[in-house]
């Protein structure tokens, strides 16, 4: 199989991110409409306790089963590399199967002792069920990886959504026209009296969310047949086969746990942060909302309760600033994916410089993408809400302080999440999971400071994002510097897309403020995205004259090896 080079592996996952995301933002913003703060918070809350469980039991494994791989068979190794296939296989497959029965079986107790919402217990359950389908998915495509092709893992990805999408939206849909109904009929919904349609929408509303988990679980299964069917179409001409002695089983399992463990752990720490808001944000903004009894108050207009208050709050938080922040690091992160099977290559082979240059085209690439996106954000918070969850106008009220902070964790975590992936390829991994580890105690213990404070409020948990992701690229992309040996010039390339970006949000900011807010109607609504198109032709363009590019980066590289090899 002939490997991809980084810039075309990851032109094939950053497309792949760029509909995925457009579908997932199809399915995000209808289901937040639908589901509303309520039922979001038990959406939300069933993935922040699913998600550390997905993490330790597979996140780690593609990137680990991917290092593995492409080592072995850049030396010639085409039977061993299969081994640590079969033993990711028989391993991570026991465990998940293990995992998600004991999620099942504990999803009353998690939704009443951590989530809080005793009838998330449904949406626990009906999520816990895509975590079989997903391991064995990341065995597959963490084997596609290491021998060098992002496709599988891309066409996948985009099969997920569709069907994610399909699914995630009808079965909800399906449970909300039920509890319509049956109002309309007998004044109540799921054994609940209703005084009125939006009371029997926020009864059935956890329910609903149960419903979207079970279509992501059955996407997941969907997407598992298409990588299954497509593995068995592989050849690889074992021509270029060396003659040592192939890894036994145990072998590779012992590997495969000691590559795959310490990048579980950077998953499960990343992770953690989902699970520090869970925990900390409902009951820190009750402790707020007693500090200072107005606080939050325009909710009681919306027949919210104060005992529902911060739950509604959590899952806005969760269900529309979350969703827009996370574009950034969504992104940027497949660029540690594709990355890491060349640096890994070029670490075993010892080839200095190529690790150097591969270091040093990543960091670019995800400056170049994370700076300017994620001031886009800090600029037009309330703008963004508003295009994507205008059906939501209460719970994007909600968040528009809190986006604007976030759009400056986004640029941080855009940057630091493939450095991270990278410190695989020189086996740093638990070092990224100890830095991962101190950024999220840095947020928790930030959460609970700032989220109290009445001045603060939800801000407090966006304000603990940003300041604990800068503290994770800073020791991040020090860590890579060493541990790659590259020139600590390689540093100076994240500030390279400064200046392009200052003049992207300068040019899109006059152009909303002269142009767009003067406008009424669709226009006011839409107008943001002409907005950001018009940064955006500054932002290449300006690029272009200062010549900011990977593409030159190669250049500098191949005319530097040709100087030294003539």
């Amino acid at each position: 199989m002939k490997r991809q080079s980084f810039l075309k592996g990851s032109a094939v996952l950053l497309g792949m991110v760029l509909i995925t995301k457009a579908l997932g933002l199809v399915y995000r913003i209808p289901l937040t409409s639908m589901l509303g703060g309520s039922g979001m918070s038990c959406y939300s809350g069933a993935f922040a306790v699913f998600t550390p469980v997905f993490a330790a039991a597979a996140a780690g494994l593609p990137s680990a089963l991917c290092r593995l791989v492409s080592e072995q068979m850049s030396l010639g190794r085409y039977r061993s590399a299969l081994m640590y296939r079969r033993a990711a296989f028989v391993i991570y497959g026991t465990l998940a199967a293990v995992l998600t029965a004991a999620l099942v079986l504990a999803s009353g107790i998690l939704a009443e002792r951590v989530i809080h919402i005793p009838n998330a217990r449904f949406a626990v359950a009906a999520v816990s069920l895509t975590l079989m389908p997903a391991a064995v998915m990341n065995v597959h495509r963490g084997w596609a990886e290491g021998m060098g092709s992002m496709n599988p893992t891309a066409a996948s990805e985009i099969i997920e959504t569709a069907v994610k999408l399909v699914l995630g939206l009808a079965l909800p849909y399906g449970v909300l026209k039920y509890a319509e109904n049956s109002f309309a009929k007998y004044h109540g919904c799921f054994g609940e009296y209703c005084t009125d349609r939006a009371q029997a929408l926020r009864t059935a509303a956890p329910y609903a969310a149960a419903a979207s988990g079970l279509g992501v679980a059955a996407a997941s299964a969907v997407a598992l047949v298409y990588l299954s069917a497509g593995s068995k179409r592989q050849a690889h001409d074992p021509a270029d086969e060396t003659g040592e002695r192939v890894t036994t089983f145990r072998q590779a399992g012992r590997r495969l746990l000691r590559a795959a463990v310490p990048a579980s752990m950077t998953a499960v720490a990343a992770t953690l942060t989902s699970a520090v808001d869970l925990v900390t944000v409902p009951p820190m903004l009750d402790r707020a909302m007693r500090a200072q009894p107005t606080l939050f108050s325009q909710l009681g207009g919306q027949g919210i309760a104060l005992s529902e208050r911060s739950g509604f709050i959590y899952g806005s938080y969760t269900g529309l600033a979350l969703t827009i922040f996370g574009l950034v690091p969504t992104f940027t992160a497949m660029l540690g994916k594709s990355i890491l099977p060349q640096l890994s290559s070029a670490c075993a082979g010892g080839d200095s410089a190529e690790v150097r240059h591969s270091v040093r085209s990543m960091m670019l690439l995800s400056a170049a993408i994370a700076m300017p996106a994620g001031a886009c954000i800090c600029a037009f918070p309330e703008q963004l809400l508003r295009l994507f969850f205008a059906g939501a106008p209460c719970e994007a009220a909600l968040c528009v302080r809190p986006l604007a902070f976030l759009g400056i964790a986004a640029v941080f975590m855009g940057v630091s999440l493939p450095c991270l992936t990278a410190l695989q390829a020189c086996d740093r991994q638990l070092s990224a999971a100890v830095m991962t580890l101190v950024g999220t105690a840095v947020k928790l213990g930030l959460n609970l400071l700032l989220i109290p404070m009445p001045q603060f409020g939800l801000t407090g948990a966006a304000v603990s994002a940003a300041v604990s992701q800068g503290l994770v690229l800073v020791m991040a992309a020090a860590a890579l510097i060493r541990g790659t040996g590259a020139e600590r010039s390689c540093l100076r390339v994240l500030a390279l897309p400064l200046l392009p970006a200052a003049g992207c949000i300068l040019a899109a900011k006059l152009c909303q403020t002269e142009l767009i807010d003067p406008a009424d109607g669709v226009f006011s609504r839409f107008g943001v995205v002409f907005s950001i198109f018009v940064g955006v032709i500054v932002y290449s363009v300006m690029l272009l004259v200062l010549c900011i590019s990977p593409k030159n980066e190669d250049s500098a590289f191949l005319l530097k090896k040709i100087a030294e090899n003539p």
